[in-house]
């Protein structure tokens, strides 16, 4: 298994990793009749999202999505289509409006020495990290967490990253759903 490509979002003039989700209302390729495909293992949901906001307002701006031929108009965007591309279909300058309520972790800036082959990092893997909270789509608050995210840091550095070599099988099983899970608190 792969570490997973996470979707995105530009924010401050930089591209952030979203590595933490609670809420509902982001981009759903079923709802735009799409089936993705999993063609390689850094992302097997098939597709990748970049957010951005325009006066407050959460926009989906690319969507690169495989899907084994041309895709769909999306808001009236036509994709640009490549099957030799890494995603054969990729939706530039969607501006498309997102209804998404919940909180949101945007992270930057990778400690590369706490990479693990598998799933999502967390946001304590992060240098700097904000937290966005939206209601229907649009940012009513954002906080930076990076403080707590370094104290938490330090308490998971000391443990295993991944389960070791006599780790059971159920324990390991755990651990994977665990990678791929997208929610936080704190």
């Amino acid at each position: 298994m792969t570490a997973q490509i996470p979707d995105s979002f530009l924010f401050q003039d930089k591209k952030f990793s979203i590595v933490g989700v609670n809420g509902a209302g982001l981009f759903d390729p079923y709802a735009h009749k799409m089936n993705p495909l999993p063609h390689i293992t850094s992302c097997w949901r098939g597709y990748v999202c970049t957010y951005k906001t325009v006066y407050n307002k959460l926009l989906l701006d690319t969507l690169q999505i495989n899907l084994g031929n041309e895709g769909l108009l999306i808001n009236e965007i036509h994709p640009v289509f490549d099957p030799k591309n890494t995603f054969d279909n990729v939706y530039n300058d969607l501006n498309l409006h997102m209804d998404f309520t919940g909180g949101m972790l945007l992270a930057h800036g990778f400690f590369q020495h706490l990479y693990v082959h598998m799933g999502f990092h967390p946001a304590w893997k992060y240098e700097t990290v904000f937290e966005l909270v939206i209601s229907h789509g649009y940012v009513l608050e954002t906080r930076e967490v990076s403080q707590q995210m370094a104290e938490l840091r330090d308490k998971m550095v000391r443990q295993p990253l991944e389960p070791n070599a006599d780790a059971s099988k159920e324990a390991i099983e755990k651990w994977i759903a665990s990678t791929f899970r997208m929610e936080y608190r704190f």
